[in-house]
């Protein structure tokens, strides 16, 4: 990959171009945007946090969140960015971390270009991603593991060339143990299925997959037997939800740039409410921005702080933002306008994701507040 000298710039002028004013993206007849992913990865922008040997520019967290917000500012949506932010670090957390040198060499430089597009396969129909109720299943026959089960929720599942699929593959003291498998998506036995599929987001995919004594090769085993749940799941739940700020800092800076569009045209009469208001949105983002950097910082830094507290102090405000925005675009009384509408409910159903996983984290940390007292 060529050296890009400024990726936020690079990635704000991609958005401009390519992703500002397509209203065909929003479409949900519309197939997935090939032509954007391709001038995304002719530019470099895929393989910006990918390592440098394998065709990527080696950037680090803080650098990789600056990237996202500045694209989803310039191009006014979330969707691409979570379709990157997931191509991104499949890349790097899963086959960058656990994917054998084999492995490493054959997939990286595809996922850098754009040429092959990779999804995970963790999360399944009225299970979600909780490990006692998750029931796909690998075993072993000869050469071959055969996998079967139903996955869903997969970002980027009905475009992906290659999919990294858990599956519990032995049973230890009750407990299930975890491998991941590398499935081409043409492999027999797989299909693709709606499981999972989101009304937001676009033009970003998702979907599920059925798999039916699919067969892969031994070799497509991607890190340790029976650890694939402490190995990929957790860090890749964690990094997501870290980066994901960035989606977030460059969403609500559109909203607001929108919003003061929409107030400028109307020459409203602000009262001192309504500049306390949007004052309090100024300030919110400003905080948040503090603590995603923070986060992405400790990304990069071994053995760092717990991020559990910060980040859940981080998704608790972005809902609240949204919840202020709302009430003050509703004071302003403003003319409406589609794409802030647009914007404003993907950033909302994007901040409640995994709130119910938000809230037992939240009663676990307050357990231990009172635990802890003397």
């Amino acid at each position: 990959m060529s050296s890009i000298d400024d990726p936020c710039a690079q990635a704000a002028a991609l958005a401009r171009a390519h992703v500002a004013g397509r209203e065909d993206i929003y479409d949900p007849a519309v197939p997935f945007p090939f032509d954007i992913w391709a001038a995304l990865g002719k530019a470099g922008m895929l393989g910006l946090g990918l390592p440098r040997e394998y065709g990527g520019g080696g950037c680090g967290y803080p650098e990789l969140l600056a990237v996202c917000g500045a694209f989803v500012q310039a191009g006014r949506n979330p969707g691409l960015a979570s379709a990157w932010l997931s191509q991104t670090l499949i890349g790097r957390l899963i086959l960058g971390a656990s994917g054998s040198e084999a492995q490493k060499r054959e997939y990286m430089p595809r996922l850098a270009t754009g040429a092959l597009i990779a999804a995970v396969a963790i999360s399944e129909p009225g299970a979600g991603a909780h490990p006692k109720r998750l029931s796909a299943t690998a075993v072993r026959d000869g050469g071959d593991w055969v996998l079967n089960g139903d996955k869903a929720w997969i970002t980027n599942g009905p475009v992906a060339g290659l999919y990294i699929v858990l599956a519990v593959s032995a049973e230890s003291g009750g407990r299930k143990q975890f491998s991941a498998y590398l499935v081409a998506r043409e492999t027999q036995g797989l299909s693709q299925t709606d499981a999972g599929s989101v009304d937001f987001l676009r033009p970003v995919k998702h979907g599920g997959l059925r798999l039916q004594n699919c067969r892969v090769p031994v070799a497509n085993m991607i890190g340790p037997e029976g650890q694939a749940f402490e190995t990929i799941s957790k860090p890749i739940r964690e990094v997501e939800d870290i980066l994901g700020l960035g989606i977030g800092l460059g969403g609500r800076a559109a909203q607001l740039d929108l919003l003061r569009g929409l107030i400028d045209a109307s020459a409203s009469q602000l009262t001192g409410e309504q500049f306390e208001s949007l004052g309090a949105l100024q300030a919110t983002q400003a905080a948040l921005r503090i603590l995603a950097y923070s986060l992405a910082d400790g990304l990069d830094q071994a053995g760092g702080a717990d991020p559990t507290a910060p980040l859940l102090a981080a998704k608790r405000l972005a809902r609240q933002f949204q919840t202020d925005f709302s009430d003050c675009v509703k004071s302003l009384q403003l003319p409406e306008n589609m794409e802030l509408s647009r914007l404003s409910r993907d950033l909302t159903k994007l901040a409640d994701l995994a709130s119910g996983v938000d809230r037992a984290k939240a009663a676990r940390l307050g357990k231990s507040l009172i635990q802890n007292e003397d």
